[in-house]
């Protein structure tokens, strides 16, 4: 997520683990990394253009172990110019982490809806929360 765009919506199936590699090849290579690209025309998530110019793009992460994986790292170095390290990522603090503010606001979202009782009820609310947010 970042101020002008969101990736889609990646449902992770029952019972798989998110290892760096899982990370790697199913969600940054496959929705994550053109995500970064697209840049919303109109102040919109949902109309969205590509961006030509990715130098001025900064793709930061938690440290989830998916993420700080030496070839997770790797990869981003080499996929994403303007990469910053697990070295250089800020503490673990919500003013310097803006993401985690939009979390907290996703989550009383959620809760204000009925609650899900199946994975397939699941997928629906997300899928709901992802045109709220868009």
């Amino acid at each position: 997520m970042s101020h002008q765009t969101l990736s889609e919506l990646h449902i992770i199936p029952q019972g798989e683990t998110v290892n760096g590699d899982y990370y790697r090849t199913k969600i940054f290579a496959g929705t994550c990394k053109d995500a970064i690209r697209r840049r919303a025309k109109n102040g919109s998530v949902l109309e969205r253009s590509m961006s030509s110019e990715m130098s001025g793009i900064i793709f930061m992460q938690d440290g989830a172990p998916a993420h700080t994986a030496k070839l997770t790292q790797e990869w981003c170095e080499h996929n994403l110019p303007a990469f910053w390290h697990k070295a250089e990522w800020p503490g673990n603090s919500p003013d310097l982490i803006p993401i985690e503010n939009l979390w907290a606001i996703m989550k009383d979202k959620v809760d204000e809806l009925e609650q899900a009782t199946t994975v397939n009820g699941l997928i629906k609310i997300l899928k709901v929360m992802e045109c709220y947010i868009g």
